[in-house]
């Protein structure tokens, strides 16, 4: 029997909303899972690799990563940004021996601050939704961390109830009127995030009104960026981490790179790593610009004025 089967996932995440991730991990003392991110981003590996992952210093140049579960060596080039991550993960990891008496310091890279161990996917897949969460809906300056955590949480889950009405009259179907589809839901989920800035900047007002000076309304900003519409099956989604190897093979593509160097960097096959540059190389104005200038050269010395 064959059934239909859909396109595989392959979600882009800006470096803004990157960078929104990182600043929540570490604002709510989860640091670890901003090391993660970095790894992602300039290596391309699946997160269990990264879980695993000991950083065995630099050789030649080249930062050399090994995979404990398969004991893979991955090589490569030192990125400036990812080294200074990498040393404050060391440094942190120094300092959880330390508070825990530990004997020697835990070799992986990203460390639970919780237990001073390695995580289990399990359990970052858990933490990160709620870092991620808090990334998508902000920290209200007057808020504690459990406070902002509670809030995020009940607005994912808020987000999540209000799909069924929010989308109501807009069914995808696989027709000529889907992309249409696609992009009014999209239009109606940043409504949903306005009305919500709406109903915080009311809330901060009233605040303000009770104190001689305003206070700042965040701790941090919400990035509503990090909610899209999944264009499989047209619901509402929250970007994952693993969407940063995705990321990692399109960033690698825009900066000129060939496919075959792509996947020495992130171990991508060669299908997958055209299927990911496939769905988004059309969406790169850049990219377009350039390939137009050629045109225009090109017809013009072929003697078209």
């Amino acid at each position: 029997m064959e059934f239909d089967r859909p396109d595989g996932r392959v979600v882009l995440i800006g470096l803004d909303e990157f960078a929104a991730v990182v600043a929540a991990a570490d604002a709510f003392g989860r640091p670890s899972i901003g090391d993660a991110q970095y790894l992602a981003l300039f290596t391309g590996q699946r997160l269990s690799d990264r879980l695993a992952m000991k950083d065995e210093g630099l050789v030649n140049g080249r930062r050399h990563l090994r995979q404990s579960k398969t004991g893979q060596l991955v090589e490569i080039k030192e990125a400036p940004q990812l080294a200074a991550r990498l040393l404050l993960a060391r440094r942190r990891v120094m300092a959880l021996k330390d508070e825990r008496g530990l004997p020697e310091p835990p070799a992986q890279i990203v460390i639970d601050e919780t237990t001073g161990r390695s995580y289990n996917a399990n359990t970052y897949r858990h933490v990160f939704t709620d870092i991620r969460d808090l990334a998508t809906f902000g920290w209200l300056a007057r808020h504690s961390p459990r406070e902002a955590m509670a809030r995020a949480q009940g607005l994912a889950a808020e987000l999540a109830k209000a799909e069924a009405t929010l989308f109501k009259g807009l069914p995808v179907a696989n027709d000529a009127q889907r992309q249409a589809t696609l992009d009014a839901r999209a239009r109606r989920l940043r409504d949903w995030f306005a009305e919500l800035a709406t109903r915080e900047d009311a809330g901060a007002g009233r605040a303000a009104a009770d104190n001689v000076v305003a206070l700042p309304i965040w701790k941090l900003a919400p990035c509503p960026a990090l909610a899209f519409i999944d264009e499989r099956y047209g619901n509402a989604d929250l970007k994952n981490d693993q969407d940063l190897r995705d990321t990692c093979v399109m960033l690698l593509d825009r900066a000129g790179n060939d496919l075959l160097s792509i996947c020495d960097i992130t171990g991508h096959s060669y299908q997958s790593a055209q299927l990911i540059m496939k769905s988004y190389r059309a969406r790169n104005a850049d990219r377009a610009d350039v390939a137009m200038e050629k045109l225009v050269a090109f017809v013009s010395k072929e003697g078209l004025a």
